[in-house]
């Protein structure tokens, strides 16, 4: 029994350590300025190229963001990870799925851009069965952004990813 007893409290030890270890690495810091691209803060989905309203299946708007988490450093990356909240406005839906391509833009204090990473969000529209129609839809997603440690980030861009 005390052998059973002295294995459980070497492994809590060395777990505990070893968690204590990788926890100093780890430092906060200062989150960057987040924007919106203005030409690209709008996603329709559906045959743009016709105006006709009928072949756009839904609206996606850009509308707020936080860091809910601490932005962190450590030796491997910079983790910023960011929430997004976007307003998804069904038109004219053929179904329930919302597939969103993203961009996001990392620049440094001189403005240069740093890296560019691209996200997809796919979630699901709203749907009313009483009613039995489709509802303006509030997606909350969480992109985690990872830059070199020895980068410097001043700002961030966010926009969607436009069709050709």
């Amino acid at each position: 029994m005390k052998i059973l007893l002295s294995f459980f409290i070497f492994i809590l030890l060395f777990g505990c350590s070893n968690f204590q270890n990788k926890s100093k690495n780890s430092t906060i810091i200062d989150c960057p300025l987040v924007f919106f691209s203005s030409e690209n803060k709008i996603y329709a989905e559906g045959d743009i190229q016709n105006i006709d309203l009928n072949q756009i299946s839904y609206k996606a708007s850009l509308n707020n963001y936080d860091f809910l988490k601490n932005c962190t450093n450590t030796s491997i990356a910079k983790n910023y990870s960011l929430d997004l909240l976007i307003l998804v406005e069904p038109i004219n839906p053929k179904n329930n799925e919302v597939n969103l391509p993203l961009f996001a833009i990392i620049y440094n204090s001189k403005d240069q851009i740093i890296d560019k990473q691209f996200f997809r969000i796919r979630d699901d529209l709203n749907y009313n069965k009483k009613t039995k129609n489709y509802e303006i839809t509030e997606l909350i997603s969480n992109i985690d952004i990872f830059i070199d440690p020895k980068n410097s980030v001043s700002s961030i861009t966010i926009g969607f990813v436009k069709k050709k």
